[in-house]
């Protein structure tokens, strides 16, 4: 499997012909006890970095934060599933589907077939990215195209590892296949029925999302409780529930939570805004945070009963909870969400169209 200097010469050849060209968002490197150090007008950090280089030393950065954040997902859900199907589950994608892998099998020659072969495609994966970032470390590369290099490698691992992701839960979750006639995703903000009690889901790993899905089924309250989303766990539960809905990216976050149409909001990993727990408050909808790599502060009520769970977030006397067990966390939501309702529908306030474009005629043009 490539290493972070096997195709090095291709990456030189790349950018040979397609140069990097640096505007400098920083003038400074802060990254270790020698500085602050000033690169501007050609000079060197006390470890001898010059600008160009302490550049590309940041986008690769950047590249492993995001590469990783994607590899912990994918090794999260691979986990998750190999725990509660096997290791021997099936990689199914359909008939529909020529080239079940196209990145695994192309970068590190693993034809997968099973969840667990998923296993060594990460492996690799987390190896190289912690080869990467320890190229970052101060008195470690110096060279901004080998940095740049290096930038490629992270950008092919990165696909590799969302690829693990979205095949192992393709298969297991029975998303679509290929298929031409999936159910179509109701979107936008309007689309919620405000007469629910409404489950707001948000961040990227679409578990717990599922766990809430399936205790609205086992429990024949699908048609009475709302699951909307924002960002990639809404497109990813509408792959599992044709009754879920998306709102939109995270850029429409705020402004949904303030409408106060959430009931309770459910926030896994990635695409969270980080004052999340504070906008909740401030419409008194309790949180519940489903991921150990964002706990927000909130205490831990995993191994307590549900309806203890339940009480606290209904009464106030906790603002939210973090639950890593996922059956809880479909039953703590829906229950809360359920009870909250109608205390909280003085909260609601999702204006029509018309009510919209009224309040855009008071506008007065001082800006």
């Amino acid at each position: 499997m490539p290493s972070i200097t096997s195709l090095r010469k291709w990456d030189y050849k790349l950018l040979s012909r397609y140069k990097p060209f640096y505007l400098p968002f920083c003038d400074l490197c802060c990254l270790c006890t020698f500085g602050k150090c000033d690169l501007t007008k050609d000079k060197k950090g006390a470890c001898g970095i010059k600008m160009d280089a302490q550049q590309s030393r940041i986008v690769l950065l950047a590249c492993c934060i995001g590469a990783a954040t994607h590899t912990g997902h994918a090794r999260e859900i691979v986990e998750f599933l190999i725990e509660r199907f096997g290791r021997d589950y099936p990689l199914d994608l359909g008939d529909q589907v020529a080239l079940e892998a196209p990145n695994i099998r192309l970068v590190t020659g693993i034809k997968p077939r099973t969840i667990g072969d998923l296993e060594e495609v990460l492996d690799y994966v987390e190896e190289q990215i912690t080869h990467l970032l320890a190229s970052t470390h101060t008195g470690q590369e110096g060279n901004n195209l080998d940095f740049e290099s290096k930038v490629f490698h992270a950008g092919m691992l990165d696909h590799v590892a969302m690829e693990v992701a979205d095949i192992a839960q393709i298969a297991a979750f029975n998303f679509p296949k290929g298929d031409p006639e999936a159910p179509l995703a109701q979107l936008g903000l309007g689309v919620v029925d405000l007469s629910k009690p409404v489950i707001l889901v948000i961040g990227h790993n679409v578990i717990p999302s599922v766990y809430i899905v399936d205790y609205l089924n086992e429990t024949g309250l699908k048609d009475e409780v709302e699951v909307c989303g924002l960002c990639c766990t809404a497109h990813d539960i509408t792959r599992y529930s044709d009754r879920a809905k998306i709102i939109g990216p995270i850029s429409w976050e705020l402004r949904f939570i303030r409408t106060g149409v959430p009931d309770v909001i459910v926030v896994d990993e990635q695409c969270i805004r980080t004052d999340v727990l504070d906008e909740a408050v401030k419409i008194n909808a309790p949180l519940i945070a489903a991921s150990e790599k964002a706990c927000r502060g909130l205490p831990d009520r995993s191994n307590d009963p549900v309806e203890e769970i339940v009480e606290d977030l209904v009464s106030g006397r906790q603002k939210g909870a973090l639950i890593l067990d996922m059956d809880k966390v479909g039953e703590v939501a829906t229950k809360v969400a359920i009870r909250l309702a109608p205390k909280r529908k003085k909260f609601k306030a999702l204006p029509s169209v018309g009510e919209i474009v009224e309040e855009a005629k008071k506008c007065r043009n001082c800006g």
